[in-house]
């Protein structure tokens, strides 16, 4: 008899024969299959839903956001909303609560349900107001703290722009000019660091794949040693420790170079932080089960008054609360929402310039000075005269 399947040996042998134990497949499998790609599915949408989110402000996206039309504007975007998409679940379920409730409560009412059989509405309005103020307080918290960790990781970056702009400045005043490898050798270590830390943070969402990014920056041999290092943001910081304690700096030109080194590490800690430390989660667990009751319970107090109405209203009403605690933990884990590339870019774009621009700001400084060496006199304000 032939077995269809994986066999295993199981138990002793028999007259020399192991016994074998075949293994069935198991029902609803399948099921389960299908239900894993249609979470999966799911989660797809969501992951790329924060590409979306992605915001980097210039003048014309500030011309465009103060504009006194956006309430019409976002109304009519409402449909394709990927919150109120992502909330299909939550909805429907509050939906299909409203729709057994006004059904049964209209065959009562009808006399198709026997007499004996109760209603199930609420007398009154009390748990709902009891309850209301706590869902304010759960949601105020949720969001208050989800924005000051956005915050904070915008902070964050935006004192890695600053600090690479300083160490490439150090570079090119502290460095000589006849070691000019070493200038690059900063420079793209430099860079480096901002895409490697965009990449540890980011991953899957990342615009551009970190091979990709530092191909035009690293050359092939600096680049399998970052793509092989086991920490590819702290490979690229002690290569910038590596350049500077090598240059023909003095000791106090390399101490504060090391300074903004330390400042990267600092950085990289931050971000890891926030990445690795979500909002607690019972408190999570406790505010998403505290809205699934709240909403699902609007039905049996809404429908005395509203009738069938109370379907799109306690769908309407739910769509509000739950998009809050959406937005929330959305932006609790802000680096996936954070628009980074565009902030490595500017990194990129103002180091190579500071290294490019040196030899012309040299040389207008060596202009200033007359053949004994002083500088040459410039208008000063009064108050410094």
């Amino acid at each position: 008899m032939m077995l269809k399947g994986k066999t295993a040996a199981k138990g002793s042998t028999m007259g020399g024969c192991a016994k074998l134990t075949p293994t069935l497949p198991v029902r609803g499998a399948g099921l389960k299959r299908r239900q894993t790609v249609v979470v999966e599915s799911s989660r797809k949408e969501l992951l790329d839903s924060r590409l979306y989110r992605r915001t980097v402000a210039d003048h014309e996206y500030w011309e465009n956001y103060l504009t006194t039309d956006r309430y019409f504007k976002n109304m009519l975007s409402l449909p394709s909303s990927r919150i109120i998409r992502a909330l299909s679940g939550p909805l429907a379920s509050v939906a299909l609560t409203s729709a057994l409730v006004c059904t049964y409560e209209t065959l009562r009412s009808q006399g198709v349900v026997p007499a004996e059989f109760p209603s199930i509405l609420m007398p009154n309005n009390t748990p709902l107001q009891l309850t209301s103020f706590a869902v304010s307080l759960l949601l105020v918290f949720r969001t208050n703290q989800s924005y000051d960790r956005w915050w904070e990781a915008r902070k964050i970056w935006g004192g890695v722009l600053n600090r690479v702009r300083d160490i490439v400045t150090q570079t090119v005043v502290f460095i000589p000019e006849d070691e000019k490898e070493l200038r690059i050798a900063m420079r793209n270590w430099t860079i480096a660091f901002t895409r490697t830390l965009e990449a540890h943070l980011q991953g899957k969402l990342v615009s551009r794949d970190l091979k990709s990014n530092l191909e035009n920056v690293l050359s092939p041999k600096e680049l399998d040693m970052v793509m092989n290092s086991q920490h590819k943001v702290v490979k690229s910081i002690s290569m910038i420790g590596e350049v500077a304690n090598q240059a023909s700096i003095n000791s106090i030109e390399r101490m504060m170079i090391m300074q903004n080194v330390q400042c990267f590490y600092d950085m990289l800690g931050m971000c890891e932080r926030i990445m690795r430390t979500p909002m607690p989660l019972p408190y999570t667990r406790h505010t998403s089960r505290f809205l699934f009751v709240f909403n699902n319970a609007l039905p049996f107090a809404l429908y005395p008054a509203f009738g069938w109405g109370c379907i799109p209203l306690s769908v309407g009403v739910s769509a509000l609360l739950l998009g809050i605690d959406e937005i929330g933990v959305q932006i609790e884990e802000p680096f996936g929402v954070h628009h980074l590339d565009p902030l490595c870019g500017r990194c990129e774009t103002d180091a190579r310039a500071i290294i490019a621009d040196q030899p012309a700001v040299a040389s207008y400084v060596r202009e200033l000075r007359d053949p004994a060496g002083r500088i040459a006199e410039r208008s000063m304000p009064a108050e410094a005269k």
